[in-house]
């Protein structure tokens, strides 16, 4: 299971739904406190994983097999092959660059949810 909204709450509910034994990958950057996240049932007591996600990091054992290079590759590869499912299922927002500082703006003021953006530019 994926969790990626950055909130100890939504890591909690993630816990909760998870199946025993299943792992949790968190994608999200955490920059608040943990309050609403108890490891307790759901956690401990389900033999639950906690993986974090890092950009651009592998795990150790893997590192010299998946250098950037690789992963760059892989990542082009993926995006040709599957890029419109990954822009129909992942992207709620695709957003014209001359756009993106109302984009930027309108997520500050908290006028507008966004759970990924991506900004388009025009062909060459």
């Amino acid at each position: 299971m994926f969790q990626c909204r950055g909130q100890a709450a939504a890591l909690a509910t993630a816990l909760r739904c998870a199946r025993p034994q299943a792992s949790v990958v968190d994608l999200a950057f955490h920059t608040g406190g943990s309050a609403d996240l108890a490891l307790g049932e759901e956690f401990h007591h389900d033999g639950l994983s906690l993986r974090c996600a890092q950009i651009g990091r592998v795990p150790r054992g893997l590192a010299h097999v998946w250098d950037r290079a690789r992963l760059s590759r892989e990542t082009l590869q993926l995006l040709a092959g599957s890029g419109d499912l990954v822009r129909a299922h992942l992207l709620t927002d695709v957003v014209d660059f001359d756009e993106a500082p109302g984009l930027f703006a309108d997520l500050s003021e908290r006028r507008r949810h966004v759970l990924s953006a991506a900004l388009a530019f025009p062909a060459a």
